[in-house]
């Protein structure tokens, strides 16, 4: 093992200045390192992306939502949330009312405009236990324990909404919601006048154009829905990343009549697809570092080529064939090793400068501000060990060909 090391770090040098690199190997060492760096980075940005979207997911909804089959919504709410309370990986739990509806505004001019919504009625004292939801709200968040307060319904809208509205703090707005039998010869709705008190703004343009929250107490006025009613119970979990478990034990608990979905599943599409892509991008990145592998294929040829002397009178001398191949994909590896570890180096440094200064981003077109970067270390050590594999995989083919010269012939010729 010794004796092939030291014959391939003297391949490796230059003929002319043996104490550098040859060109070549510094080609390849390049090559590896550019495609390491990129990977690495291009997974952490990826990482940050998902991780962030994540964030942004969980805390404009419950981690897990309890709903219930009957039509009129929950009958005993209270014994539906003590039953949820005594769950030990439940940490935070508040009823709601989601429907859907239409909100008008007036401009100026007078013409009127129209949008659909998700109205959420939220308990203003619980829903921060479940979401932070006062953290989006604009220009003060205490002005969500204002929703239940004053006789005319009081209304938060997301700022693309408030904005394709022309609403403004302090306007009235019409929310108009289908009441009783949907017949479609007797269409029946109640239309509401509400205040709008502030603005929520998480990013999320999803969100933001389409969601409306009230209270819950004015919810089930405009709703039809008795005291103490509500659609769907939130709840708030120690590991959002084992909601489902959650939700599997609180339907086991509450019943046939209810149903418990986590985040997860409500956007498994989304979440799959980020997945998708960042295994097409490992793919596609991943196809620098094979180009590289091809580069060390060539280099390894040429230096049989030129070594095929050197390799004659070495095995001439009794050298074992499989030493001389050692010697090539030793040489192999090592360009490998050198390119992952500089182009993990390069890649650890640019994920850090990331994560502590960033680089900006218009905050009106993306969801953050800055680049979010997460480095997780099983991508690290995925990129560095599928470096080291190629590295090795291009030597095989040169190393045997250089292990299968015939020494008499090579002397006799050259």
């Amino acid at each position: 093992m010794r004796f092939a090391l030291a014959i391939a770090r003297r391949y490796l040098r230059s003929r002319r200045h043996s104490r550098f690199l040859s060109r070549g190997s510094v080609t390849a060492i390049v090559g590896i390192t550019i495609g390491v760096a990129v990977l690495n980075v291009t997974l952490a940005v990826m990482n940050g992306f998902h991780s962030e979207m994540r964030r942004t997911f969980v805390e404009n909804m419950p981690m897990v939502s309890v709903i219930t089959s009957r039509p009129e919504g929950f009958g005993d709410l209270g014994a539906v949330l003590d039953t949820i309370g005594a769950d030990p990986d439940v940490t935070g739990l508040a009823p709601y009312i989601r429907q859907e509806a239409i909100v008008s505004a007036r401009l100026a001019q007078g013409t009127l405009r129209h949008r659909g919504v998700v109205v959420w009625g939220v308990e203003p004292n619980l829903v921060d236990t479940v979401q932070p939801l006062s953290r989006y709200l604009q220009p003060d968040p205490a002005l969500l324990a204002a929703l239940d307060g004053g006789s005319v319904p009081r209304v938060i809208l997301g700022a693309e909404l408030a904005n394709s509205l022309y609403a403004a703090i302090g306007d009235t707005v019409v929310v108009t919601a289908p009441r009783g039998d949907l017949d479609p010869d007797n269409l029946q709705s109640e239309s509401v006048r509400c205040v709008v008190t502030g603005y929520f703004d998480t990013g999320m343009y999803e969100f933001d154009s389409r969601f409306l929250y009230m209270g819950l107490r004015d919810a089930r006025a405009i709703f039809g829905f008795p005291p103490g009613g509500a659609t769907l119970v939130g709840v708030k979990v120690r590991d959002l990343m084992r909601a489902d478990r959650t939700a599997r034990r609180l339907e086991e608990a509450l019943g046939r009549e209810f149903y418990a979905t986590d985040w997860m599943a409500l956007n498994a599409n989304l979440f799959q697809w980020i997945k998708l892509e960042k295994i097409i991008m490992v793919l596609l990145l991943g196809m620098i570092i094979l180009i590289a592998g091809f580069n060390i294929i060539g280099i390894l040829t040429m230096m049989v080529g030129e070594r095929r002397r050197e390799i004659g009178i070495l095995l001439a001398m009794g050298v074992p064939r499989n030493r001389i191949m050692g010697i090539f994909l030793l040489t192999g590896a090592w360009l490998g090793l050198v390119g992952a570890a500089v182009g993990s180096a390069l890649g650890l440094g640019f994920v850090w400068f990331l994560q502590a200064h960033g680089i900006a981003l218009p905050g009106d077109v993306y969801f953050v501000e800055t680049v979010p970067a997460q480095l997780q270390w099983g991508d690290f050590w995925l990129v560095a060990g599928m470096t080291l594999v190629i590295a090795l995989l291009a030597g095989l083919w040169p190393s045997w060909e250089a292990s299968n010269l015939k020494p008499m012939d090579i002397i006799r010729y050259t």
